[in-house]
């Protein structure tokens, strides 16, 4: 998918995020001229996603949770497989692991059908249901769904009920995505909701490895809630400029390349 329809998605966040944003706080914020602003606020308006305004964009009451989600599913689906054939690698026989959520742990299910004796956690809604196609497969696999409260535009149980699941749980291993990374400020995401819920999952387990493609890094989203040192290894693809490779390295933190 072109950068344009990566760009407008994440408008449409900003203003799921805030409800109502100018046409100024746009251009700025993703550095494009208000008449790219304004085309891609008539793009957004004409799939029934936002409600254009004068001077900005309002958030529609009646906006589904999924079609964000799958347009985001559809953004780099090269780079995000082969870093979930990579990720794969990392999984042994006998482990216990938790798949957060997101596109790019989504596609992490694809690759587990040769492993065996796994139990496995996840918080994300299509990754369960992944995981479901596997278990009609692999009958020696334990598969365990957090539940909680559902986020619009997510697929992603959140709240007290998902927190207090995975504070029970230990795993060997915990495969995480994130809205946005940046060297200095680390992992940060759109709601305390979600933060919350990345470090009940961040915390039950021995390993750490983040899995997102390269659009990701030097970004910011509303909350701060890791930084990177606390990360075992992330997986990326090979799109990701040098500098920020090296910064990461710098930290002591291991960066592999797909």
């Amino acid at each position: 998918m072109r950068i344009p329809e990566k760009r407008r998605i994440d408008i449409r966040n900003l203003i799921l995020q805030e409800k109502t944003v100018s046409v100024e706080k746009i251009a700025k914020r993703f550095n494009i001229s208000p008449i790219t602003v304004r085309r891609d606020l008539e793009k957004l308006q004409e799939r029934g996603l936002i409600l254009k305004v004068h001077g900005g964009a309002i958030a529609k009451d009646n906006l589904m949770s999924e079609p964000v989600f799958k347009e985001r599913i559809n953004l780099y689906k090269e780079e995000k497989k082969r870093i979930a054939v990579e990720a794969a690698k990392r999984i042994n026989d006998g482990d216990s692991i938790i798949i957060e959520s997101g596109s790019t742990c989504q596609g992490l299910v694809r690759h587990l059908v040769n492993k065996n004796n796994l139990k496995i956690a996840t918080a994300g809604i299509s990754v369960a249901e992944e995981l479901l196609e596997l278990l009609n497969i692999k009958n020696d696999f334990e598969i365990s769904v957090c539940g909680g409260i559902l986020r619009a535009g997510s697929s992603i149980y959140v709240g007290p009920h998902a927190v207090g699941f995975f504070k029970s749980i230990n795993v060997d291993k915990s495969f995480i995505g994130t809205v946005a990374i940046s060297v200095a400020k680390g992992l940060s995401t759109a709601t305390q909701f979600d933060a919350e819920l990345a470090k009940a999952i961040i915390d039950s387990a021995k390993e750490v490895i983040l899995l997102a493609d390269s659009s990701k890094f030097e970004t910011e989203s509303y909350i701060n809630f890791m930084p990177l040192t606390e990360i075992n290894e992330i997986i990326t693809d090979n799109k990701l400029d040098m500098k920020i490779i090296e910064k990461i390295k710098k930290l002591g933190v291991k960066i592999t390349l797909v």
